[in-house]
């Protein structure tokens, strides 16, 4: 019995599912799966082509030159010893506050956020730092386990994020204003994380106790220590919005400069120097992989015709558009408490990117909120990366308290994604003004 292409697609999605399910690395699944899907419905000499071609032409565009730069300043940013000044900083002039020591913490997390450019390695260095000291001070664990698993995922979305540039090159869009689409968005994730902080803690103080209040001197004083931060921050997202920076130029600068700054702390210190661009590489190395392989899984499923086919379906279902756009935030939310969402995206999108397009939203809200959506994925159980993070930084913590201090965090990202919906503008203010 010949297999039609359709059949042949549903197949190959469904054993892509599978295998992600059970572990199984998923860009050595895509393009597993992706080659012979091809093969069976073209024939193994456009399998082999694309095969051939697909690596170099895709990784091989400027574009991409962004991603290792962002990666690599994010990774010499913790060398500098940016995210204790911040945090320290924070703690200094909102600390003796009630809530104040988590609050710094947010407040130092979004601000990281800001250079880091990937949401699992922000988790892992708060996690190291801010967890301990809050702890120390009276914070409840969980409540300093659920910030610290929230609050790091926001350099997902805050610029200059690297999963951005990712989404923008894959749905092709701008990367310059799908970067600043995200800068909204994750200063509100970071004020109604504060908002759910100070209701926790009105509702039981006992949960965190306030620090001495530091003196006026002091707090100016401090200030000193992030204004390199500031500037760089402020160089990227202005060079970025008014557009006198690409994204890549925009990494170039900002990894440079953050590496005058581990010069003037570390000198040349060739063993942070060489962990910092072995970290680089391999980080990269994995991102381009994914991206490949989805590229050549793509080409598979639109041989056979399912991302039309389906696209159409969800375009003529007879339901407003907002009730397909719910459904998709519900499916890619139940999605992500299961596998890698980012895995899950790429494998989606192709479907549910131009559909949501023709129903007449806008690509750089859509492609915005799915960061946003992956980065909820990272925290919510039972397979919430950011979860385990937590766990490996602090192996004497127990997961269910961690999973429980996730929870009101995904309230809050639940009320969020409520606002993303209903203001659009949060995300396209900002792009639309470019």
């Amino acid at each position: 019995m010949e297999l039609s292409p359709q059949l042949i697609g549903v197949i190959g999605v469904l054993l892509l599912f599978l295998l992600m399910f059970v572990r199984i690395p998923v860009a050595f699944t895509m393009v597993f799966i992706g080659f012979f899907g091809f093969w069976l419905v073209s024939g193994l000499k456009p399998s082999l082509t694309i095969m051939g071609s697909t690596y170099y032409q895709e990784l091989g565009k400027s574009s991409f030159t962004a991603v290792p730069l962002f990666v690599f300043m994010g990774y010499l940013t913790y060398y500098t010893g940016i995210v204790t000044k911040l945090f320290d900083t924070s703690s200094k002039w909102i600390g003796h506050f009630s809530g104040g020591l988590v609050q710094a913490t947010i407040l130092g997390g979004a601000g990281f956020g800001a250079i880091s450019g990937s949401g699992t390695a922000s988790t892992a260095t708060l996690a190291r730092i801010a967890i301990p000291e809050m702890i120390k001070s009276g914070v409840d664990k969980r409540l300093a386990y659920g910030t610290v698993a929230s609050v790091g995922p926001l350099a997902s979305l805050i610029p200059p994020s690297v999963l951005m540039i990712v989404v923008a090159i894959a749905t092709e869009q701008s990367i310059g204003k799908m970067l600043m689409g995200g800068l909204l968005p994750g200063l509100l994730a970071a004020f109604v994380y504060m908002v759910l902080v100070f209701i926790l803690v009105k509702r039981n103080p006992a949960i965190s106790k306030p620090i001495s209040k530091a003196s006026w001197k002091e707090r100016i004083i401090c200030l000193k220590q992030i204004g390199s931060f500031i500037l760089l921050v402020f160089f990227i997202v202005v060079g970025l919005y008014t557009g006198k920076f690409t994204p890549t130029e925009a990494g170039a600068i900002g990894a440079f400069v953050v590496f005058i700054m581990f010069l003037i702390k570390h000198k040349l210190n060739f063993v942070m120097l060489k962990d910092a661009l072995i970290q680089t590489i391999k980080t990269t190395s994995i991102i381009f992989l994914v991206i490949a392989s989805s590229f050549i899984f793509s080409y598979f499923l639109t041989v056979t015709r399912i991302p039309a086919i389906l696209s159409d379906f969800l375009v003529t279902l007879p339901v407003p558009p907002i009730i397909t756009l719910i459904a998709v935030v519900i499916m890619y939310l139940i999605i992500g408490m299961f596998m890698d969402m980012i895995a899950a995206m790429f494998i989606t999108m192709p479907i549910i990117f131009p559909a949501i397009v023709t129903l007449g939203f806008d690509p750089i809200w859509f492609a915005v909120m799915v960061v946003f959506l992956a980065e909820v994925s990272l925290v919510t159980p039972p397979f919430g990366l950011s979860l385990f993070i937590i766990k490996g930084a602090m192996p004497d913590s127990d997961l269910r308290d961690i999973y429980t201090g996730s929870y009101p965090f995904i309230l809050a990202d639940l009320v969020i994604i409520t606002l993303l919906i209903l203001f659009p503008q949060i995300v396209t203010l900002l792009p639309s003004l470019m």
